[in-house]
């Protein structure tokens, strides 16, 4: 029983680091004036739902309740954006939910738009976040540190990937508390493209 165990430990070390790895070089990429941003308009409500496909399945393996939280079909989420990078930041923030939303609790993907933007959003049921965790949340590193060894933890690098991916495509991403009783995390980017900076974000460092 030994040895199984130790190679699923192996495994999971592994993919952890093959994960900081290709985290760091797409952070490391962000900062590149030729970093490739492919805009075209993009359904937002569809391209969350499809991603809401993969991730109910993997939420049901955990025993985690997923659940979409969209607009009416009529309502117009369409943006101009780099619908691969979304998706990535959809990903992104999903798979940082999964990580510590206990089973029995929910995962919500949401969207929606307000005064020529365009919102993507990920709520949680897990232990959620202080006000200060609210402020360093996309600070590389800041909240690995302070919860490693107190509650599953990923990168470190994920949350400041999220936030520089969403300046790319000009807009930002909040950290905040969510109904569900957990962490919510929103990314808002302007309708028209990236041609408007939405707020502030501090540096990727």
């Amino acid at each position: 029983d030994a040895v199984p165990a130790t190679g699923q430990v192996v495994v999971a070390e592994a993919t952890r680091l093959e994960r900081l790895v290709c985290d760091l070089l797409d952070l490391a990429r962000l900062r590149a004036q030729d970093f490739r941003i492919d805009l075209q308009p993009v359904d937002v409500a569809e391209l969350v739902r499809q991603a809401g496909v993969v991730w109910a399945d993997r939420c049901a393996k955990e025993g985690v309740e997923f659940r979409l939280d969209l607009p009416d079909p009529a309502s117009d989420l369409t943006a101009v954006t780099d619908g691969a990078r979304l998706r990535q930041i959809l990903d992104g923030l999903a798979e940082n939910a999964l990580r510590v939303t206990p089973a029995g609790r929910p995962i919500v993907f949401a969207a929606f738009s307000s005064d020529g933007t365009v919102a993507v959003q990920v709520r949680d049921g897990g232990p959620g976040l202080t006000d200060d965790d609210c402020r360093v949340a996309f600070e590389r590193s800041v909240l690995y540190e302070r919860y490693r060894g107190v509650r599953r933890v990923g990168t470190g690098v994920g949350l400041a990937l999220v936030a520089g991916l969403a300046q790319r495509l000009g807009g930002r991403a909040e950290a905040g508390r969510a109904p569900e009783g957990g962490a919510c995390f929103t990314v808002v980017l302007p309708k028209n493209g990236p041609g408007v900076r939405w707020g502030h974000q501090r540096p990727l460092a």
